[in-house]
């Protein structure tokens, strides 16, 4: 059997750990270095946790593959430049199993698992930190980890549940102690994030610093997760099973998304929440709760991804009026661009004209005959000219102030009650300053799909379409993915397709993982 490893590595602040092609989940380090010389001051201790974030930060893509991919919004076959094909096709038409999985080795997410478990356990260690830099540090830690946890629990399902450092404190004899199995039920999965978000809480013992511009984890972020958490528990099925404290989930949640939400502002116009590369001071605003922050030359997003390159002949189309564009409408200015992922132009026509969100997220562009040569490209991580050329640098919000209003919609049209001035926030400054349309209380059905369409507007790119397809309800409270007669919502088959509602476990985790042998998520090969 192949041998897997953790190296683990303190260096420069920093702490590295890596899988050898992270196929199955072993716990036997094969070496270790300088844990004794390390965790001596509270200096290493921020250098770790900044380590932590950039980890996080690496992992920005996959956790939009996770949150919006499948999202039923995306082209899979050629860009609408013609020039380049387009990525994923298969993930996005969703044709997913075992020997084609979309992700695989668990998204690679648990060597950073594995460093913030040896986080914990040195931090808790410590004697030198005073108590309350003790509770934030590992308030920030515990939020991390039940983040990792939740987007694995969405696309898995039951996960192992890796709590230890067990590169350092144990050295396995047998492959009994080197593997470490799935959770018995999705039940002690979700129960675990839970604990560790109130571990999280307690540590944090309601200090509500933010450092580092909000690209460092925070109660709020907590409080933000918590949300999510517990509104995901109260609407979504449990092992096959309804939710049976709806009740209280929701009363949970709500408290606290109202905990944050008077702590924020909405940015007076929505483009300038995302302008973090041409404006530096405008990063961290009082809008944003948690972002993965990027900047130049230290790390770029994946946002270059979603626009044309240099070598495309954008003079060759038309603006909506049928006007041909210069060869570079968007001054990419010779960055390293190119469509790989493309959102399908009946999203951009779900746009009203005044709503400002349109223009500050897409580029429409067209061929004649306009009426059916119709594409888009996304502008809305653009970043800034620097040096000449353009830097995809603007940070990727996680978490902002109009997620946790249009939660509170949610929770509050769960709990029958309006969610209309949620709503309506959200509208308003999306219309910036033309009439925007009002909303009035409806149905629970009706109410659920005005929040989606606000939520669909409002976080392009941000990772959270698919699971709101997910956990979002129609009127006899089945998921909003299996309404196929709802254009761009239903993606699924729910007679034939339900169990493609959390991803299979890849061929070569099942083949090198002992622990996974018969373990294939019902309804792939196998099983």
């Amino acid at each position: 059997m192949k041998a897997n490893y953790i190296l683990s590595i303190l260096l420069a602040g920093l702490v590295l750990c890596t899988f050898n092609a992270c196929k199955k989940l072993e716990l036997a380090p094969e070496d270790y270095f300088g844990s004794g010389n390390f965790w001596k001051n509270k200096s290493q201790v921020e250098g770790a946790m900044l380590g932590l974030h950039s980890t996080l930060r690496g992992q920005q893509f996959t956790l939009f593959t996770m949150g919006e991919l499948r999202s039923g919004v995306f082209n899979s076959q050629t860009s609408g430049t013609g020039s380049s094909s387009l990525n994923s096709g298969n993930f996005i038409r969703q044709d997913i199993r075992e020997s084609s999985p979309g992700l695989s080795g668990w998204a690679g997410f648990y060597a950073d698992i594995f460093q913030i478990n040896n986080f914990i356990y040195q931090v808790g260690q410590t004697n030198f930190l005073s108590a309350e830099d003790k509770g934030y540090y590992l308030g920030q830690a515990y939020g991390l980890r039940a983040l990792y946890y939740f987007h694995l629990y969405r696309t898995f399902g039951r996960v192992p549940l890796a709590t230890e450092p067990k590169v350092l404190t144990n050295t396995p004899t047998s492959s009994d102690q080197a593997y470490l199995p799935r959770a018995k039920s999705e039940k002690e999965t979700l129960d675990f994030i839970k604990s560790d978000i109130g571990q999280s809480e307690t540590n944090f013992n309601n200090v509500f610093t933010t450092k580092n511009q909000k690209a460092q984890w925070s109660l709020a972020a907590t409080l933000m997760l918590k949300g999510e958490v517990y509104l995901w528990s109260a609407k979504v099925l449990t092992d096959g099973q309804n939710p049976s404290n709806t009740a209280a989930d929701l009363s949970a949640a709500r408290a606290a998304l109202e905990t944050i939400i008077p702590k924020y502002n909405l940015q007076g116009s929505f483009a300038s929440v995302f302008n973090s590369a041409g404006v530096p001071a405008n990063k961290g605003n009082n809008e944003i709760i948690f972002a993965l922050r990027y900047a130049y030359p230290e790390a770029a997003n994946a946002a270059s991804q979603f626009v044309y390159q240099q070598a495309d002949n954008m003079a060759g189309f038309l603006n909506a009026a049928g006007q041909p564009y210069t060869s570079d409408p968007l001054s990419i200015a010779g960055s390293s661009s190119i469509i790989r992922y493309e959102y399908k132009y009946d999203l951009f026509s779900r746009y009203d004209a005044n709503d400002t969100r349109r223009a500050a997220t897409f580029f429409d562009y067209y061929k004649a005959p306009t009426a059916t040569n119709r594409f888009i490209m996304m502008t809305k991580f653009m970043g800034a000219i620097t040096e000449g050329i353009r830097r995809f640098v603007d940070d990727i919000p996680m978490y902002r102030l109009p997620d946790a209003v249009l939660l509170l919609a949610e929770i509050k049209n769960k709990q029958g009650q309006d969610p209309s001035a949620e709503i309506n926030r959200i509208r308003q400054r999306a219309y910036g300053n033309n009439p925007y349309p009002v909303y009035a209380n409806g149905s629970f059905e009706q109410n659920e799909l005005a929040i989606l369409e606000e939520r669909t507007k409002e976080f392009v790119f941000e990772g959270k379409r698919w699971y709101d397809l997910r956990r979002m309800q129609d009127a006899s409270g089945s998921p909003l993915v299996f309404r196929k007669d709802l254009p761009l919502i239903g993606v699924l088959d729910k007679a034939t397709e339900a169990y493609k509602l959390v991803l299979p476990i890849d061929r070569n985790t099942l083949n090198n993982d002992e622990t996974l042998k018969n373990d294939q998520n019902t309804g792939y090969p196998g099983t």
